[in-house]
């Protein structure tokens, strides 16, 4: 039985191999509270995000098939609609990634917080810790996006002294955003400031920068199998309407309404799929932090010791 199984320890030294069974395991265990919260949270903003992908789709198609002077004689009619196609998948895909990464941390911390993990748990339980998740991913979003500005104004820069010093500095610049992934576990999980969180996920992600790597070179090609699989009749539902809009035989076949509402509903399951596909990504990503953590700071035998004081 499921519920007789150990708990799956956060923080704990694991092989490559325990951490991937680590992620499965827990997965596998919580896969409904999992499946359901996400469909709460993250199938609405899909039905958005369908369209403006559909709509993206269609317009750079129309884009594709007009002559160079037809480009150029309205400017604003061509680009102004991309643009703002553009500019709504962006928004979603923030907001979906917000949400998701919220949920997926705040499940793991009731897991290892409550007797029972999470069975019986309520988004009612969950909302304060999606509030207090979400504000703490905006404000790391924000700093970090102000870093990568900085960054490419850095690679910029380089760029214009000669290729010669980006061969050098693009490598270790690329290498030093590895363990900045683990500033959203430290930052959600321990009590600590951003700033610190920031430089504490240089402290544990260099050392142990090989496996965070490979955690997520791995979890990325395991999820792009899944969002491969969702995408897939939405990719190929998009060709033929690619192909038949520059036909002249099937104009028809564009215009129809059940057509478009079929790419429209194939565009949400492939927008959720990729969400889902993000779960094993973010979990293994918190199991390669909970052994970073014992391999660098040895946080349970702290804890021991912490606890056998107050006895």
């Amino acid at each position: 039985m499921e519920s007789q199984k150990p708990k799956i320890a956060m923080y704990a030294r694991r092989p490559f191999g325990e951490k991937l069974n680590a992620t499965f395991d827990f997965i596998k265990e919580n896969w409904k509270p999992l499946l359901k919260y996400s469909t709460y949270l993250i199938l609405p903003l899909c039905l958005i995000q369908a369209l403006s992908t559909n709509s993206l789709m269609n317009n750079s198609v129309i884009l594709g098939t007009m002559t160079e002077a037809e480009m150029t004689e309205d400017v604003s009619a061509i680009w102004g609609p991309l643009l703002l196609d553009y500019s709504l998948y962006s928004l979603c895909m923030m907001v979906g990634m917000l949400l998701l990464t919220s949920l997926v941390f705040a499940l793991v911390r009731k897991y290892n917080e409550r007797e029972e993990r999470l069975q019986g748990i309520t988004l009612a339980e969950l909302k304060p810790l999606l509030f207090y998740n979400i504000k703490k991913l905006l404000l790391l979003g924000i700093t970090c996006g102000v870093g990568l500005f900085l960054i490419i104004f850095l690679i910029g820069f380089l760029g214009a002294l000669g290729w010669i010093t980006l061969v050098f500095t693009l490598p270790l610049l690329i290498a030093c955003m590895v363990p900045l992934s683990f500033a959203a576990p430290i930052y959600l999980f321990e009590n600590v400031g951003l700033m610190e969180a920031i430089k504490k996920s240089f402290r544990l992600g260099f050392p142990t920068w090989g496996g965070l790597f490979l955690i997520m070179l791995v979890m990325g090609f395991i999820g792009g199998i899944l969002q491969g699989v969702t995408m897939m009749p939405w990719y190929i539902a998009t060709i033929v309407k690619m192909f038949f809009a520059i036909s002249d035989t099937g104009s028809e076949t564009t215009i129809s309404a059940g057509y478009s509402f079929i790419l429209y509903l194939l565009g949400i399951l492939q927008a959720f799929g990729a969400y889902l596909a993000m779960i094993f990504s973010l979990i293994g990503l918190i199991y390669q932090y909970g052994h970073a953590s014992e391999v660098i700071d040895s946080v349970t035998v702290t804890s021991d010791i912490e606890n056998f004081d107050k006895l």
